[in-house]
């Protein structure tokens, strides 16, 4: 980073170890973390002060780990866990979380608790070979949705903390995956397979009115609306690895945010809408970096 300091923090409520916005948006990549494990499916908290990310703590084991970002270290979220937690998600409010958690041989419920550890509910898988995918919690806190595969499809659910009232949201053929809410609560955006090739759609919370909103040749995956519901955010293939890319809440405007010649992945926003943090991998390793979204 030109304009300060390469291991301060580039984000919200850090203004201070910042020398302007436009040293931020000059603001080159900055590395988050140093210790290069295997690292997937990361949340930042509404606050912009922690992320909770998986990562691979042993070959039997994957961990949640919690980032503090004013003084860049890592420890587990859950120390005693002692089976693999993975996809974890903050709710808008920053005080609920909802993570996978294996419970047997290839099954794995959505766990969902509040800021103090309290557990608040637990959505369980069904019998057999069954787990559940990418929760997200409605912004009132009265519901989770999540992807679960059944009927040789993998549709999108919608259900209470402790997983009554199941309510189908998307039934396609092939998958539907990675749904996000828009700030407001109104609106979706999530990733489906329905038209052959994975494409970004959004549709009304009552999963009416879907809408395709990317047409490319790669995959289009995980994305998420900005802090103000105005843009989203995804991850793409289409130019030939895993990018990250940005486009306006309607589908327009697609512009590529990352360029590395490896993988660039599960991209969550700053609370102050302008920077991203994401999983990249470099030379093998992999680690959490921020960076700054490119001009409108």
């Amino acid at each position: 980073m030109r304009c300060c300091n390469r291991d301060m923090l580039v984000g919200f409520g850090f203004c201070a170890i910042v020398a302007s916005a436009a040293a931020l948006r000059a603001a080159e990549p900055v590395q988050l973390t140093r210790d290069g494990r295997l690292k997937f499916a990361m949340t930042v908290s509404s606050n912009g002060r922690e992320i909770v990310y998986c990562e691979l703590a042993n070959p039997a084991l994957y961990r949640l780990m919690k980032l503090n970002l004013q003084d860049r270290t890592s420890q587990p979220l859950h120390p005693k866990a002692e089976t693999s937690e993975f996809d974890p998600v903050f709710a808008a409010d920053g005080k609920t979380y909802a993570f996978l958690k294996t419970i047997g041989v290839l099954q794995a419920a959505i766990v969902i608790h509040d800021d103090m550890g309290n557990k608040l509910g637990q959505v369980a898988p069904a019998g057999g070979f069954s787990g559940l995918r990418s929760p997200a919690i409605v912004p009132d806190r009265s519901r989770v949705l999540y992807s679960f595969g059944e009927g040789g499809r993998q549709q999108l659910f919608s259900a209470k903390f402790d997983g009554s009232d199941r309510q189908t949201l998307a039934d396609t053929p092939g998958i539907n995956n990675w749904p996000a809410f828009s700030p407001d609560g109104r609106t979706l955006v999530f990733g489906s397979s329905r038209d052959a090739d994975f494409e970004i759609y959004r549709m009304n919370a009552d999963g009416s009115v879907p809408q395709r909103l990317t047409n490319s040749p790669g995959q289009d995956i995980r994305p998420k609306f900005s802090p103000d519901g105005k843009r989203i955010i995804f991850t793409s293939h289409r130019d030939g690895n895993a990018e990250i890319y940005v486009m306006q809440a309607d589908g327009s405007h697609p512009q590529r945010v990352t360029h590395s010649p490896e993988r660039d992945d599960y991209a969550d926003w700053l609370p102050d809408g302008e920077h991203l943090v994401i999983v990249r991998e470099h030379d093998g390793w992999h680690d959490l970096f921020s960076v700054s979204l490119p001009p409108q």
